[in-house]
């Protein structure tokens, strides 16, 4: 009966999930604004260029490495939106005319909600399979969807956060799942492997978590490298063909010293006003105590500590990044790379107050309510009102004033 009632609730949050993400009105295609003109020229076996021609030729997401306009940007969010290119184009007979003739932002839009949709409901799968509990999964994810920049940032348009936190979350649910089940732990290659054609940082989970397989499923590595293979092999035929190397630049810069000093970049993301991420999803701060309490469960302690292993690494690149407040974004955009480890983390804090005698446990519940809560209100602030993203440009350019990003009298989601 839990299984059929799991079954049912994981259902009803992926339609609940996607019908908020899609009716946000806020859509913001900036980086992303030919991943469905890619997607289509590569369903249509023309290799990424031909739904690009009219666009503006100074457009700052195109290159000409062949003299054929590119998408600068990794391709795998274009890959992944191919079965709803497929579907759309089959339902809108003009959807082709539509690309070639300029942006389909709305469209994007949806395209990201159903893979931020999906990544909440494996999220789900992975904290019921840990837990076997209902309420411990239906709360974490719907933190995950809506109190953290899931819903602010990764489902506004097709960037390459919110596919990567999927083949994140799918890889992690895997390998949850290898416990009982040995032999799944080989295919956690294919989505870490996709994953990095998403977003060059998962290249730390990458790394950490292959070690993991190494280490703990030694008899499935061979398996687990030929199913990443599956992934890389095509994708660096693909780079070699255009680009004449197996690494496009954008996975070969952006990751030198920034702008600003280190402690600067490591406060600004994590308590800037405007950018910090426990000051947008304060229902965070749980994830500490929750790594803690993970590292009490001997069984599972080693690939508790590679998920640790993985937010410091991974963190460590998103502070050294060349711009430490994201561009024009809302909030904390550089940390969603982090979320499905932190929300894991917060998870084992709910988990314990089930311990707690009832008075601690009252008020730790009421604590969690309340920073939860907080969370949604100041993420909605990005996903359904526009004065909050004009922030970035208005009275200054924030590429040209980062220091408004610590201006407390003018945070970002109080923005009129």
């Amino acid at each position: 009966m839990p299984n059929r009632l799991a079954f049912f609730l994981a259902q009803a949050l992926f339609a609940i999930i996607f019908l908020i993400y899609a009716a946000s009105p806020i859509n913001t295609s900036y980086d992303s604004q030919v991943s469905l003109h890619t997607a289509m020229s590569l369903l249509h076996g023309k290799g990424g260029d031909d739904y690009m021609r009219e666009m503006p030729g100074d457009t700052y997401v195109l290159e000409y490495p062949d003299g054929k306009p590119r998408n600068r940007y990794p391709i795998g969010p274009s890959l992944l939106a191919l079965p709803g290119v497929f579907i759309a184009s089959w339902i809108l007979p003009d959807f082709a005319d539509r690309l070639r003739k300029g942006r389909t932002d709305c469209l994007e839009k949806i395209f990201a909600s159903v893979i931020g949709a999906m990544a909440a409901v494996v999220f789900f799968w992975l904290i019921y399979d840990h837990f076997q509990s209902i309420w411990i999964a239906g709360s974490s994810t719907l933190i995950f969807a809506f109190s953290t920049s899931m819903w602010s940032t990764a489902t506004r348009a097709l960037f390459q956060h919110g596919p990567l936190v999927l083949m994140l979350v799918i890889a992690m649910l895997l390998l949850q799942r290898s416990r009982n089940r040995p032999a799944l732990a080989q295919y956690a290659g294919a989505p870490l492997a996709f994953a990095f054609l998403c977003r060059p940082t998962a290249i730390v989970p990458i790394v950490v978590l292959s070690t993991y397989v190494l280490w703990f499923h030694r008899r499935r590595f061979i398996h687990y490298l030929c199913w990443a293979a599956v992934i890389t092999v095509p994708w660096i035929a693909y780079n070699i063909s255009i680009y004449g190397v197996p690494f496009t630049a954008y996975y070969l810069t952006g990751l030198g010293q920034g702008q600003s000093s280190m402690w600067e970049s490591v406060l600004g993301n994590l308590l800037s006003p405007s950018r910090g991420l426990l000051v947008f999803s304060p229902v965070l701060i749980f994830s500490i105590s929750g790594f803690v309490l993970a590292m009490c469960e001997h069984q599972e302690r080693p690939l508790n500590i590679a998920y640790g292993l993985i937010v410091a690494l991974m963190f460590v690149i998103i502070v050294r990044a060349p711009i430490w407040w994201g561009g024009h974004s809302f909030g904390p955009r550089f940390t969603t790379d982090l979320l499905p480890f932190l929300v894991f983390f917060t998870s084992f804090t709910f988990a314990h107050f089930g311990k707690l005698g009832n008075r601690a446990r009252m008020t730790a519940i009421s604590g969690a309510v309340v920073l939860a809560i907080a969370s949604l209100l100041i993420h909605a602030q990005g996903a359904i009102r526009p004065e909050p993203l004009a922030w970035n440009a208005v009275p200054d350019n924030i590429d040209n004033d980062p220091a408004r990003a610590w201006d407390w009298r003018d945070p970002q989601f109080m923005r009129h």
